[in-house]
Order: C-alpha cells, then structure tokens, then sequence
C-alpha cells in the first residue's frame, strides 16, 4: 500500500510548567538503551483532539520528568533533567477513510507516522522524550502514536502514564507515580553472591558486534512479523486438553501467555536446529518481587529476566499445557540473590558507561532455537479511552530478534492477540497449525 498523504496541521511543544529533581539512569535503563520505540493505538470513532491535548498538559504535571531531556555530568553518567523542555505534539490531516485492521496492520509503516530519533541524539540534545503524532482521517478514525525511548519507560511505565492520561480525559484524580530511581541504584550495590544464577551476559567487543551482525543479517533478510488472534474458545480448549494430559497439576491456573509460548514453540521447533535445546525467555516484572521493595508504582525500567528450557523432544511430545506449565523460571533463577546479582552487574557496567556491553542470554539463544515470551496480558492497551471510547486496534513494530508479544484481544474476553516477530518460515508453519487446528487466521 502506497504511503497515505497527510498534511501537517498542529506542531506544538507542549510544557507543564513543573519542574522536578534530576534522576540519574539506571543500570537498567541504560541496558535497555535510548532506542525510540513507536506504540500505536487506533480510535475509529475518532477523538477530541483539543480535550486530549490539555489532558495530556495536565498528565505531564504528574510526570515531569517526561517533559526533560538527557544530560551528562562531569564523569559522563546520564541523568534525566526534569526542567519542562517540553514534549512534541502533532496531528495530521491524511486524505481517504483509515486503512489499517487486524488484516492489513500497519507494520513496518509505522515509521511512517513518526519523526525517528535515533539513540544517539538523546543525550546533551533538545530531543523529546515523547512525540503523539496523531493522524486523523477523513472517516474520523484516528491513529495515535506514541514515540518513546525504552532508557526512560518499560512497558508498564509507559502504559500507567497512558493510562493516567486517559484518566484525565475523563476529568478523574491522577495520582503522581513514584520517580526515584535511587532505590534500584542502591540495590546494585548490595554484595552479592558470586555463585547465584545470571542470565546477563557481557560478550567480548568481537563476539558482540559479531552478534549485532548476525541479528541485523536475519533482520535484513528473513525476520518478519504477524499477528494472530487466538479465541478464548481455543485458550479454553488448551485448557482443557491440559485436564487429561499426563504431568499436568493445574491447567486452569495457566496463564494464556505461557499456553500461547507453548503452543507457537511446538509449530515452530521443527524448524529450529535440530539437537539445539529450545529456550523460552521471560521477562518479569521486579515491583512484584516483594523483597526488593520496589514501589508497584515505580516509574522506570523494573524488568528482570529468566528462560524456561526444553528438549527438542519434550517439545515435539508434550502437550500445550504440559509445557505451558513449566513455562517458568527455575527458583535459582529468581531467588533474592540472583535478582540482586543482576542489578549489580548493571549498576557495575553503568558506572563504567558500558551498559551497551551486556545482553540477555536468552536474547542470543534466539538466534539459534529461542523465543522471547514478553506476557502482556495484564497491560492496560484497551482500558485508554481517551474520552471517545477504547481504542480498537493496538500496534507496535516488528522485534529485531524471534519475540512473542501476548496481549489480550480490545473485546477483552479471554482470547488473545499473538503478535510474532519471527522468520518466514516459522510465521508460515504457526498459521498452517492453527488452521489445521481450526482456528481462523484469515
């Protein structure tokens, strides 16, 4: 499809008029780089335009630190300047009804909406750490995207603004987040015990760019992405498979990420190097990781990381649920100890300004027999109404690595939306299993 014509009728820089304390980076954040990542959400009924942007003014009273920009001190360490430089907000007018649904997603098209920043211009620039471009079309319909950098938001950072901001569309209380990032500072302080479990990884200058050249190779030439919408009918159906299978202690009490990890691991492992164990990476949440007393409304990068590994066999002979449920990390792999052995491998190589240096294990299995699990079902994307109702459609950019973004369908009735970056092949075999299993991916 042919690049939609727009015109540009709104470009403002939207401030606050609050200011708050600088907050360093964290090892954490810095891990997580200053890459700009597109979030897109999709309104047909279309949106106030003049109520979002006060709503969002009022919002970034509650978030200053989003209104700042990247500097460094005397030794180079990056800190956020919460000094209201402001935020991008743009709205185009584009010509024709809006094109995009579960069958034609935008896709790569998304840098179509967005002016790209690239990681280097964060620091010491006048760069935004939010652009909301919004495109309405002559339907009404319009397309929100949000442009942030993963340094300053995970995933539920930047849905709880969101979210707070739709609450101010709706003329409702928000209640300022917690900014501090210090805590996760000093949590990478704590000695550690050098013998608990890491999956972090710090490569040597040869084998990491032999790694980036291996990922951008695959990226360039056979790395894809798809979405499939899973029923809560064939969720229920895994389920209740589960109830007979041999190994099986509580198929109800499986999540739909973990069945939906399973299920797309058994259709693609034939084509995943034979002998090779099969590893699911998983991203997990450390505000809910009680001991380390992270506030649940800590606003920042709070990600940790752990893989459940399978053999080629006990993927090819298990069933969904069977292996669904072992979709956990080991204990060593959580425990208190190994949590705060990562932070202090982070904090470590912060204070070095080489966080660039480290990469998640599991991140570098992908490019053999790997997948990224990144469970997003219990992310708000479809309770922003942003004063016109819920969105109808999310979207977001193809990975760079083999990655499973499980998030729950906008009727919110227990089926799920699998957005797969993956190679060709792979993305072909999973829709060829789910047809044959009846489900309909057309």
């Amino acid at each position: 499809m042919a690049k939609s014509r727009s015109t540009l009728v709104i470009n403002k820089r939207l401030h606050a008029g609050v200011t708050a304390s600088p907050q360093y980076l964290t090892g954490l954040d810095l891990f997580h780089s200053h890459a700009n990542f597109p979030l897109v959400l999709i309104y047909k009924n279309g949106l106030d335009l003049e109520l979002v942007e006060r709503a969002l003014v009022e919002t970034l009273k509650h978030y200053p630190l989003i209104a700042g920009r990247y500097k460094t001190d005397a030794q180079g360490m990056v800190y956020a300047d919460a000094n209201d430089a402001g935020v991008d907000f743009r709205v185009h007018h584009c010509k024709g009804p809006m094109p995009y649904g579960l069958h034609n997603p935008l896709g790569k098209r998304v840098n179509d909406l967005v002016k790209m920043v690239m990681p280097w211009q964060m620091v010491n620039k006048d760069t935004p750490f939010l652009q909301v471009n919004l495109h309405q079309y002559e339907d009404k319909a319009v397309v929100l995207c949000c442009y942030v950098p993963h340094s300053l938001f995970d995933g539920a950072s930047f849905w709880g603004f969101l979210l707070d901001w739709s609450r101010a569309c709706r003329g409702m209380e928000i209640k300022t987040p917690f900014f501090d990032r210090q805590i996760l500072i000093e949590a990478g302080r704590k000695p550690v015990d050098a013998a608990s479990y890491d999956l972090m990884k710090v490569p040597s200058l040869i084998g990491l760019m032999g790694l980036y050249a291996r990922f951008g190779w695959r990226v360039a030439t056979d790395m894809s992405r798809e979405v499939f919408r899973i029923p809560a009918e064939t969720v229920a159906q895994w389920r209740a498979q589960g109830a007979n299978q041999p190994g099986v202690n509580n198929a109800a009490g499986v999540s739909a990420g973990s069945l939906a990890a399973a299920y797309v691991m058994k259709a693609i492992s034939p084509l995943l190097p034979a002998g090779v164990t099969r590893s699911i990476g998983l991203v997990l949440d450390l505000r809910y990781r009680k001991q380390l007393g992270i506030p649940r409304e800590y606003f920042g990068n709070a990600l940790a990381y752990a893989e459940a590994r399978y053999s080629q066999q006990a993927i090819e002979q298990g069933g969904v649920c069977a292996l669904a449920e072992q979709c956990r990390p080991a204990p060593e792999q959580v425990s208190v100890e190994s949590l705060y052995k990562m932070l202090a491998l982070t904090e470590t190589y912060r204070q070095k300004n080489a966080a660039w240096r480290m990469m998640f294990k599991p991140s570098i299995e992908t490019l053999n027999a790997g997948l990224i699990l990144n469970n997003c079902v219990q992310l708000p994307m479809y309770d922003i109404d942003l004063g016109s109702g819920c969105p109808d459609w999310f979207e977001m950019l193809p990975a760079t690595i083999r990655m499973l973004l499980v998030v729950q369908t906008p009727e919110k009735d227990g089926g799920v939306d699998l957005h797969l970056s993956a190679r060709k092949g792979e993305l072909k075999a999973l829709r060829a299993r789910l047809i044959a299993d009846g489900v309909d991916v057309n």
